[in-house]
């Protein structure tokens, strides 16, 4: 798992369960269960679910150590009230599956900290690896009624109805409400309920005079069976006081095993015969969920509280270890609830004591929630806001801010708005997961409660800072900041260090390239002072500067050592790394690297491109558009950027939506539909809320836009002539090198439009002179049919030696590589192959590709990743002899794999 080198524990803190329980004296092996189980083994659910006391996860133990026996891989997770969140439940299961198969386990765990769309991204993961291996996997979840009806449930769901056919899942559980009518039509639900649970006679007999040699007639046994009614936990009691008792067959007819009785049973034949320190050592420690040695000890006030678990265990005291190596144990779910109330009977007010030992306890181990908990329990709500509040910032600087919201979510509310501290946290964390009113309603309440002038409000501002940026709005960016930058000392390391980056933002809207580098280059030594996601945003920042200035060697290099920081100190999927990851995407299509372009802004898309300042989604929804029309992708092409289209409305972001509208444009004029892309740019609408600053980027877009629809009309070329002589002069007299090499492009189009073409010719020179220095491809060779001539007549001057002596010189290699990339890659067609049968997911792929579904909306269908999509279309291309989607469905309709 990702460590976020924090002291508030991820739910795999150390006090994790993850081996199957063992109650000694119920390891009766239920032969006539075990057999309904194997007959069972190959479907999707084997459901045990009874009221408590019924031996399910014993059962569920047994039939774990006999598909180990056999060789089969179990992974066991028992489940606790904190596991309804559904990124702990989803971390937690992943790392039970890496215990029992490390290779069926995504290694990007942190991803379930963030959006749902990164969790149904990492759940794809897992099903796909389970899927690839064709091992199979059984999953037990123990004591699954713990969060069933809540989130987590969302993701059982998922897996049960996208899970493989190598996937099987045990769950123990008193109560179970998940829909899963469709899977018993399909005969792959495996039902064993309180009835069948009930131990048999056979059983009982084996329990009692076998296992425990107890000195029982068969009649006591019979009566004992009867008197039980078969139910696990009243037999395990009966033998806990026969061992010792004089006179076995009076204590059978006294014994009644009812679930009433239970107490009475348990005080009279189990408790009172314990020591006096054994018994105050079970009652002061059942307040907690799981044990350790050293808590024990706490909790008990003796010294050898490992040795006493230990024994309690070996005595069969309805103690259960959570590890193979002992270290952490918990108390039968009966057995506990006995021990608290009797706890409350003798010792009233005693457990308020208790709870606020252990709350000390895991709050001096790191383990933060359960601190909160334990501090909750004993009444002491102030004392969970004061533990939550001194981590809050820890978990924010270590990009964990949905773990920080879940600890906030348990507090009492009517506490949080008088704390400034950790409303600033949240404010942090609502911000950077861009829930902008979350965000406001937490600021709100610092200011309420800070001075203006203080630390806090300055912080304040600067979170404020960040929110606009988020939205694109930069005019009160510069006074917001302000006062953080001019004492830096003053402040936290982190809110300089997001100071910095908020000013480095709004010298990019500026078009103050140089500006922007510096601020982060001073920035770096705050940077280093705090956790990493600062400093990874800082290194897009300062790469997206270098990038403007035509920089593209700094522009790398900023890029790459952002996504190596963000995937080593946060993971390799995580928010910070998926920034890094759509920026190189954009400098690897740039250069002409489709492949990787494609494979990092596949990431991106998949795990949510909403994510960052504009400029990260543009670079990522404009350029992975382009490279699946590049691909012959053109459903998921306008897919792309119809998603880009609602994230710029639903956000606000004037920008992304101009550079939507700016390419479907382009998409519709290379398809011929002239009144489609200016129907586009006439309904654009009203850009007066624009803020002023961003309306220029946003104008200059929009007249190139429709520049180039005006070319394709029949008389507007000196008009686009006019707009983009105006766009080239602006961009040029701003200081902004790679935008005056586009307009400079799209100026040559157009004066080649109408007959200039010296001109045109004079005007392109320049920009491939900074192309090549630059080591541009794409903007060249998405120019279209008008550039590719242009290039190729230059390209002829020069072979003939008659390049102008007025005009920089080009390399022909260079003019040769644009045209190489212009022209589309049609490969030859190959020899007719034997034909080759395609696999079952192969032909459903090909169906949904009949239905003109992209490679995401297949994805999504069949629960897999789009890389995975790919990695079975490249199966389904090779067998068919084909090099395109269309082309495959063609192929299998004749070969009539499809109808």
């Amino acid at each position: 798992m990702d460590d976020n080198a924090t002291a508030v524990k991820s739910p795999t803190s150390a006090c994790t369960k993850f081996e199957a329980p063992t109650y000694v004296g119920c390891l009766v092996e239920r032969a006539r269960l075990i057999e309904l189980l194997r007959s069972g083994r190959s479907r999707r659910l084997t459901l045990i679910h009874a009221p408590a006391g019924f031996g399910k996860t014993t059962l569920a133990a047994q039939w774990q150590r006999t598909l180990r026996r056999e060789g089969a891989p179990v992974a066991w997770l028992s489940l606790d009230r904190d596991d309804d969140d559904p990124s702990w439940f989803l971390v937690r299961l992943i790392e039970a599956v890496h215990r029992a198969a490390p290779a069926l386990a995504p290694d990007t765990y942190g991803l379930a900290e963030e959006s749902d769309e990164a969790r149904r991204c990492l759940l794809s993961e897992l099903v796909n690896r389970i899927s690839r291996s064709q091992v199979d996997l059984t999953v037990v979840l123990d004591d699954w009624h713990l969060v069933d009806g809540t989130d987590a449930a969302a993701i059982m769901e998922y897996l049960l109805e996208f899970g493989p056919d190598t996937l099987h899942f045990v769950v123990t559980s008193r109560t179970f409400t998940l829909p899963v009518g469709r899977l018993k039509v399909a005969n792959q639900v495996t039902e064993i309920g309180t009835e069948l649970l009930r131990f048999n006679h056979e059983e009982s007999h084996l329990l009692l005079r076998e296992l425990n040699s107890l000195p029982l007639s068969s009649a006591d046994v019979e009566r004992l069976w009867l008197t039980t009614d078969g139910w696990a936990a009243a037999l395990q009691l009966a033998t806990l006081s026969l061992r010792n008792s004089g006179q076995p067959g009076m204590l059978v007819r006294r014994f009644s095993g009812g679930d009433r009785s239970i107490g009475d049973y348990l005080a009279e034949n189990v408790f009172d015969a314990l020591p006096p320190e054994t018994l105050d050592f079970l009652l002061t420690t059942s307040i907690c969920d799981r044990l350790c040695g050293d808590l024990a000890s706490a909790l008990s006030g003796q010294s050898c509280g490992q040795s006493i678990l230990e024994d309690l265990e070996r005595r069969d005291l309805f103690l259960t270890p959570l590890d193979s190596e002992r270290e952490w144990f918990r108390y039968h779910h009966l057995f506990a609830d006995y021990l608290r109330k009797r706890l409350e009977r003798d010792h009233h007010g005693r457990a308020i004591i208790l709870h606020q030992v252990a709350s000390a306890w895991f709050a001096s181990s790191g383990m933060t929630s359960e601190a909160v908990g334990h501090a909750l329990a004993a009444g002491d709500a102030t004392r969970a806001v004061d533990l939550v509040e001194r981590e809050a910032m820890a978990l924010v600087e270590n990009s964990r801010m949905s773990s920080l919201l879940k600890l906030a979510g348990q507090l009492p509310p009517e506490l949080l708005p008088g704390r400034p501290r950790l409303q600033l946290a949240l404010a942090w964390a609502d911000c950077l997961l861009q829930h902008e009113h979350s965000a406001e309603v937490a600021l709100d309440h610092v200011h309420a409660a800070a001075d203006d002038e203080d630390a806090l409000s300055v912080e304040a501002d600067v979170i404020r800072a960040c929110i606009d940026g988020y939205g694109d709005r930069v005019a009160d960016i510069a006074t917001r900041i302000g006062p953080c930058l001019a004492e830096p000392e003053a402040y936290r390391p982190w809110a300089v260090a997001v100071a910095a980056n908020a000013k480095a933002f709004l010298h990019l809207q500026t078009f103050e390239f140089d500006h922007a580098r510096d601020i982060q280059r001073w920035a770096r030594r705050y940077q280093a002072r705090t956790g990493p996601f600062a400093a990874v945003y800082g290194r897009c920042l300062d790469g997206l500067a270098a990038w403007e200035q035509l920089d593209i060697a700094a522009a790398r290099r900023s890029f790459e050592e952002a996504g190596s920081l963000a995937r080593h100190a946060i993971g390799r999927r995580s928010h910070a790394a998926r920034l890094a990851g759509a920026l190189l995407g954009l400098l690897h299509y740039e250069r002409g690297d489709l492949d990787r372009a494609e494979e990092l802004l596949e990431e991106c898309h998949e795990l949510g491109a909403e994510s960052g300042v504009a400029d990260f989604m543009i670079a990522t929804y404009i350029t992975l558009a382009r490279v699946k029309a590049l691909r012959d992708d053109l459903p998921g092409a306008w897919a792309v950027l119809d998603e880009g289209e609602l994230t710029a409305s639903h956000l606000g972001l004037h920008r992304l939506r101009a550079a939507v509208t700016d390419q479907r444009v382009r998409f519709h004029l290379d398809d011929g539909d002239h009144a489609a892309a200016s129907g586009l740019l006439a309904r654009w609408g009203d850009r007066a809320d624009c803020d002023e600053t961003i309306a220029v980027v946003v104008g200059q877009r929009l007249r190139t836009a429709e520049a180039r629809a005006l070319l394709a009309s029949d008389d507007g070329a000196e008009a686009a002539v006019t707009l983009l002589s105006e766009v080239y002069d602006e961009v040029a007299a701003a200081g902004r090198p790679h935008a005056t090499v586009l307009a400079g492009i799209e100026l040559a189009v157009a004066l080649r439009a109408t007959g200039r073409c010296d001109e045109a010719l004079r005007v392109l020179a320049p920009a491939l002179v900074a192309g090549e220095r630059a080591g541009l491809l794409r903007a060249f060779a998405d120019g279209g049919p008008v550039v590719a001539r242009l290039v190729g007549e230059l390209s002829e001057l020069a072979r003939l030696d008659r390049w102008p002596d007025d005009l920089a010189p080009v390399s022909t290699e260079y003019l040769t590589r644009i045209l190489t990339a212009h022209a589309p890659a049609r490969s030859a067609q190959p020899g007719r192959l034997p034909e080759q049968p395609l696999t079952a997911r192969e032909v459903d792929i090909v169906r949904l590709l009949d239905r003109g579904l992209s490679n995401k909306e297949i994805a999504r269908r069949l629960g897999v990743t789009v890389n995975t999509v790919k990695w079975y279309l490249k199966g389904v291309y090779t067998k068919l002899g084909v090099t395109r989607r269309q082309e495959s469905v063609t192929e299998a309709r004749r070969r009539a794999i499809i109808r």
